[in-house]
């Protein structure tokens, strides 16, 4: 079976990293797969084992996605986008695929929408959709989505377990169950040995939750009197940007690490956003951890993550509003230390999912 994995991320990196374990999950089971990816080169994320084709990149700006952005971060223009449209479909001519996986689209990425219909068009292959655990809640476009997927497509990924998140609590679809197929989370490789640390702080590799930051840099200092404890924050991808952050004797600032897991399973306690990466990282170790999602321009995904795992023992969740450097401090110190029972996620979503589009590929 030949299968594209279309995918762009447009600000942090959990789309890439998800879209690129199930790449590795269909090489494993004998497939050939091609990722087109559409958003910024990340060079923390290596790609080197997969057969990649980095479109003309795309960003956006404080969560701007009616601005696209080319590569350089100006607008992007007409000639531009139409550049990334012929390159997709040449790619798809030259590979001819039997199944097409749309990440995203068209739960989301609607302003790229006429590059995933061009897509579509491009060939005959099976059209499946692939999603996170809780899209972006828009309810404004629940009933445009529901159609499209009807008419143009043969499924729906969803990389998440109905009983512990159902679909329904951010896009409320209505008919469409029997195209739902729930994957379980996508985790790649195993959790390396712990790394002994005290807090750490990180935002992940993208460019999302950056107001953390100089908060958690001041609850560093705030708790230097009163605790032991270590600080560690990790600023993202930017060698640069925690140039500006306050400093403390007991406070490490660096750009991610790839050892970032180890780090994390060895942590007294984890403070980070709750992304869908960050809740796969959590369900595979013990730390506690302090969730402050971030809701800039009124995003709800994190929000809504952040407070289900927060349910669970060892776990708690801050909105921006909540989080003063004051109050993460004290909450790292009564966190420090403890562990917590593992989160019941269901973490072998890459292979079901290849396993699902190997199903629907032979009833077609």
């Amino acid at each position: 079976m030949k299968i594209v994995l279309l995918s762009t991320h447009l600000t942090g990196s959990g789309h890439l990293v998800r879209t690129a374990a199930l790449a590795r999950a269909g090489q494993a089971a004998g497939h050939r797969v091609m990722l087109l990816t559409g958003g910024m080169p990340l060079a923390h994320l290596p790609l080197d084992d997969l057969t990649v084709i980095q479109l003309p990149p795309l960003q956006v700006r404080d969560l701007d996605y009616a601005t696209l952005r080319d590569g350089e971060g100006a607008p992007a223009q007409a000639a531009y986008l139409a550049a990334r449209r012929d390159r997709i479909v040449a790619a798809l001519g030259d590979f001819a695929p039997d199944v097409l996986v749309t990440e995203t689209y068209p739960l989301g990425r609607r302003a790229l929408r006429h590059e995933y219909r061009a897509a579509m068009a491009a060939t005959g292959a099976l059209c499946v959709a692939s999603v996170r655990d809780i899209p972006e809640p828009k309810p404004h476009r629940v009933a445009e989505a529901a159609a499209i997927l009807r008419q143009d497509f043969g499924a729906l990924l969803v990389h998440g377990t109905k009983a512990v998140l159902p679909l329904s609590a951010s896009w409320p679809f209505v008919g469409l169950d029997d195209m739902i197929r729930y994957t379980g989370y996508v985790a790649e490789g195993e959790m390396p040995a712990p790394i002994a640390g005290g807090v750490l702080v990180s935002v992940g590799g993208g460019t999302l939750g950056r107001a953390l930051l100089p908060m958690a840099a001041s609850a560093a200092a705030a708790s230097a009197a009163g605790s032991p404890l270590p600080w560690r924050i990790l600023t993202g991808r930017r060698a640069d940007a925690g140039q500006d952050l306050p400093k403390s004797d007991n406070l490490i600032i660096e750009p991610a690490r790839p050892d970032y897991r180890g780090l994390l399973a060895g942590a007294a306690c984890s403070i980070s956003l709750s992304g869908y990466n960050t809740a796969v990282d959590l369900a595979r170790c013990e730390t506690p951890a302090i969730l402050v999602p971030m809701t800039d321009r009124g995003e709800q995904e994190q929000l809504i993550r952040a407070r289900h795992l927060a349910t669970h023992e060892g776990i708690r969740c801050l909105t921006q509003e909540q989080a003063t450097p004051e109050r993460l401090a004290s909450l790292a110190r009564t966190l420090a230390g403890t562990r917590r029972p593992r989160l019941p996620l269901t973490l072998d979503g890459a292979a079901r999912s290849i396993a699902i589009l190997e199903d629907l590929v032979r009833s077609r």
